[in-house]
């Protein structure tokens, strides 16, 4: 097991790696590649570009960590009562 699936970690996010609320399972569902199995960055530009969110200064980072980075701002928007449009599914309100 990698050094970052501490017990703590394991604990709190599981081997999913997410912590399972309704914007992790929206990306989760839309983002993966159905061939490949991977996060599509192509995916990850459409949601940022939906939601009017710029990518470009996450452009050093590899497709998991911009969608790590996508889905915090997206929780903020939602905390604030904004709404959020993840492939056909929006989302509003508190989480």
């Amino acid at each position: 097991m990698p050094d970052f699936m501490t017990k703590h970690f394991m604990e709190k996010y599981g081997r999913s790696g997410t912590c399972a609320d309704d914007v992790s399972e929206a990306l989760s569902l839309y983002l993966v590649d159905p061939e490949t199995g991977k996060t599509d960055p192509e995916k990850i530009k459409s949601v940022a570009d939906n939601n009017k969110i710029s990518l470009s200064k996450w452009d050093h980072l590899n497709a998991g960590q911009r969608r790590m980075l996508l889905g915090n701002v997206l929780r903020g928007k939602i905390r604030r009562g904004g709404k959020v449009q993840i492939g056909d599914q929006i989302l509003t309100g508190v989480l």
